[in-house]
């Protein structure tokens, strides 16, 4: 009978267990979603947000944030206010954290050192930030005031990042978003059914080549002979695997069978070095006909 009565005493223990699991669980799940609801429109990381802004070719916003545990963003009711939610919405919006050591690493690059704030990055790389606490009014004023050209930013290459390049499969689409973006293209070329790859994905991820090849129009041609080490090209018979970048007028740079990252970073510095060379050189005869 004891034995009996301390097995039911056992499974309403249990049961109990199980439903304030579940409660808190529901709970937890409830309070996670009520204070991400009003997350929806803003990007939680500058890797996403950069690349919705060569996208869409838009501004983009910095929501900079570090509010005290318990307590909320006092910029949080603000830009959620009609009057600056509406100034918002053109733009690429992304809010980082100051508890996050790379996001303090990227609003640094534009002066800022405290929270809140708010920094407009405009397209052409220049920028406007807004700091400490702030009324809807200054906002909404701020907002308005910021228009391009702004402060030149203070790049730190030493931020990590997430490399996510976007593959194009013909040469000729390629063409035409470099063409509308007035970026060059990295077009690589590989051998199917073969280690090319594996072997050049691993390179081309590494941060220091990401960072120099992140902003170009990626193209990826393969070839279905993995017994061939070369392939004609319209930029010639190349040793495989091969990278090219093209400039817009049509002249490029190859690099074949490379072999370390740090190849492909010379390479990308390279012509890097040749595209300032020539802008120079076309400025300093648009000056002197």
């Amino acid at each position: 009978m004891r034995n009996r009565r301390l097995g039911e005493s056992r499974r309403v223990f249990d049961t109990a267990a199980v439903v304030l699991l579940g409660i808190c669980i529901i709970g937890w799940a409830g309070c996670r979603t009520l204070s991400n609801w009003r997350l929806i429109g803003w990007s939680a990381d500058y890797d996403s947000a950069e690349r919705r802004v060569l996208e869409t070719g838009r501004d983009m916003l910095i929501w900079y944030t570090d509010p005290l545990p318990g307590k909320s963003d006092p910029l949080d009711e603000v830009l959620h206010e009609p009057a600056v939610k509406d100034l918002t919405k053109p733009y690429v919006r992304c809010k980082l954290s100051r508890s996050y050591e790379p996001d303090r690493r990227y609003v640094a690059q534009f002066g800022v050192e405290r929270a809140p704030a708010l920094i407009v990055v405009h397209t052409d790389g220049t920028y406007h930030a807004l700091t400490g606490m702030m009324s809807v009014e200054t906002v909404r004023r701020g907002l308005t005031k910021a228009v391009a050209p702004g402060d030149v930013p203070t790049f730190n290459h030493l931020i990590p990042r997430q490399a996510e390049y976007h593959w194009h499969s013909n040469i000729e689409v390629a063409r035409e978003a470099s063409a509308s973006s007035g970026r060059p293209i990295l077009v690589v070329y590989y051998r199917s059914l073969s280690r090319d790859w594996p072997r050049l994905e691993r390179l081309l991820t590494r941060r220091e080549v990401y960072r120099r090849l992140a902003e170009m129009v990626h193209c990826r041609i393969n070839t279905l002979r993995p017994w061939s080490k070369a392939q004609i090209t319209e930029f010639g018979a190349l040793k495989l695997p091969a990278l090219v970048i093209t400039r817009n007028d049509g002249s490029y740079e190859t690099l074949e069978m490379p072999t370390s990252y740090e190849t492909i970073v010379r390479f990308a510095d390279r012509f890097r070095q040749t595209e300032a060379t020539a802008n120079a050189r076309a400025g300093a005869d648009s000056e002197h006909p």
